[in-house]
C-alpha cells in the first residue's frame, strides 16, 4: 500500500477542470504499487479498543480522557477548512507547532460511493497523527460505512455540525442540522456505539447560551468524546466582522466533562494563551490566520499584528515566501489537487500581490499550473523586493518590560 492515502469536501465533485488534477512533476514516474492509493478494507481486521456500546456515562467519560491524555493532549490544533486542511498543509504546520490537525471536511455519502473521491481528497501518512477525520453527514448508516473506512487512519472520527454555508443548508448538513437535534443525537450514538475510535463534534453555539449548553450535554451524553465549539452563531459567518464568544465557550467547558476546543479569534499566539486563560478549554483551533501564516503556534505572527508594538518584535528570518517553498515540496512529496495548492498561494502570498498585483494576475492567467512556474512566481517577488517578514517576539524586550513593570510596582 503506498503511504498516503486520499479523501474530499462537502459538496459534489466539481466538473472536469485543470485545477482538479493531481498536482505532479512532469518527469515522475510512478509505480503501479505508487499510483494504487486506494482504501484497503480493514473493516474486519482492524481494532483498537471495543466500541463504546456498553460503557455507562461515567466510563465513557473516562474513556474521553484517557485517550485524549494517550495523545499528549494536544494543545495547538489545525481547523478542518475546506479545500485547505489538506496533508501538504497539515504536515507544514505540524513542522511549525501544530500539535494535531482535521481533514477538511469529507461527504459521508460520496465517500462511500465514490471511489475516485476517497482516493483524491482524503491524504495521510504515519507522521499525520494525531488526526481528525471531519465528515458531514445526515444517515446514520451511511456516516457509519464511511467513518468505518478511515477509522484505521485516524484518532477520531468528527462530525461537521458547523457548516454555515448555503451549500450546507442545501444538503441538509452542518449548523443547520441544529434545526433536527433527535437526527443530531442518532449521528453520534451511531458512531459511538460502533466504531474502535473516538467521536468528535465540532458545533457553533446557539443564540441563547442555555441552548447551547444542552446542545453540548445532549452530544456528551449521546457519545461524543471531544468537543470543539465555535464561539459564533450560525448566522455570524464572517469572523472579521464577529468576534467568537469565549464566555460561551467557556460556559460549555463548566457544563461538560470531556475535552473541549476553543474555536474563534485565533490570530497569534497571544490570543491562544488569552482563550485558554478566559475559557478555560483544552486546545484551541485556528483556520483563517493559519492560512495566511502556517507558522502562527511557532510564534510567528504576521506584519498587521506587529503595527504599533514594533518594540517588542523582531524580524524572524521567516516570511510567507519561505512558507509557500516549503508547502509546494510537500505537495510533491503528497500530491494534492492544483486547486488546493492555488488557494494557498493566494494565501500565502496575499501581502506580496498588492504590492505586485501584476503577479498575481500571471497567476490567474495560468490554466494549468506547475511547480516550474509556482518556483519561479517566489523568485520574481524576491527579485522585485519588498520583503515582507514574518515577526517573533523580542523576548529580551519583554523580560526588561517586565522587569520596569516589577520596579515600579514595588517603588
Amino acid at each position: 500500500m503506498a503511504s498516503s492515502l486520499y479523501h474530499t469536501l462537502c459538496q459534489d465533485p466539481p466538473p472536469p477542470h485543470l485545477d482538479n488534477l493531481l498536482c505532479s512533476k512532469p518527469q515522475q514516474h510512478q509505480t503501479e504499487d505508487d499510483n494504487d492509493t486506494s482504501l484497503p478494507d480493514t473493516s474486519s481486521s482492524f481494532c483498537l479498543g471495543s466500541p463504546s456500546r456498553y460503557l455507562s456515562g461515567e466510563s465513557r467519560v473516562e474513556r474521553a480522557w484517557s485517550h485524549w491524555t494517550k495523545l499528549g493532549r494536544p494543545k495547538l490544533i489545525v481547523a478542518p477548512m475546506v479545500d485547505n486542511s489538506e496533508l501538504p498543509f497539515r504536515m507544514l504546520c505540524r513542522k511549525y507547532g501544530a500539535d494535531a490537525a482535521y481533514t477538511p471536511m469529507l461527504h459521508s455519502r460520496i465517500f462511500t460511493e465514490n471511489e475516485k473521491y476517497r482516493n483524491q481528497e482524503f491524504t495521510t501518512c504515519p507522521e499525520d497523527r494525531p488526526l481528525f477525520v471531519q465528515f458531514c453527514a445526515n444517515d446514520p448508516d451511511t456516516f457509519l460505512d464511511a467513518a468505518r473506512r478511515v477509522e484505521p487512519y485516524c484518532d477520531y472520527v468528527d462530525i461537521n455540525l458547523g457548516c454555515p454555508q448555503r451549500i450546507a443548508r442545501r444538503g441538509n448538513y452542518g449548523a443547520f442540522l441544529m434545526d433536527n437535534l433527535p437526527l443530531v443525537k442518532s449521528l453520534v450514538e451511531k458512531l459511538a456505539c460502533n466504531l474502535h475510535v473516538p467521536v468528535s463534534c465540532k458545533i457553533r453555539v446557539f443564540p441563547k447560551l442555555e441552548d447551547t449548553i444542552n446542545y453540548a450535554k445532549m452530544l456528551e451524553e449521546a457519545g461524543c468524546s471531544l468537543l470543539a465549539v465555535h464561539g459564533r452563531t450560525r448566522d455570524e459567518k464572517d469572523g472579521k466582522k464577529f468576534r467568537a464568544d469565549w464566555k460561551a465557550i467557556k460556559a460549555v467547558k463548566s457544563a461538560v466533562r470531556i475535552p473541549v476546543l476553543a474555536n474563534g479569534n485565533i490570530r497569534h499566539m497571544d490570543d491562544v494563551q488569552n482563550c485558554l486563560e478566559e475559557t478555560g478549554a483544552d486546545g484551541v483551533l485556528s483556520a483563517e490566520s493559519l492560512l495566511e501564516n502556517p507558522a502562527l503556534f511557532a510564534g510567528f505572527r504576521t506584519a498587521e499584528w506587529v503595527i504599533g508594538d514594533e518594540k517588542r518584535n523582531r524580524d524572524g528570518n521567516l516570511d510567507q515566501a519561505d512558507l509557500l517553498v516549503e508547502y509546494l515540496k510537500l505537495c510533491e512529496k503528497y500530491p494534492v489537487p492544483w486547486r488546493m495548492i492555488r488557494a494557498h498561494v493566494h494565501k500565502m502570498l496575499g501581502d506580496w500581490f498588492r504590492i505586485h498585483p501584476y503577479v498575481r494576475e500571471d497567476l490567474n492567467a495560468q490554466s494549468r499550473l506547475t511547480f516550474e512556474f509556482l518556483y519561479n512566481i517566489v523568485d520574481q517577488l524576491r527579485e522585485l523586493g519588498g520583503r515582507i517578514p514574518l515577526y517573533l517576539k523580542d523576548v529580551e524586550v519583554d523580560t526588561q518590560a517586565a522587569e520596569v513593570t516589577a520596579n515600579g510596582l514595588a517603588n
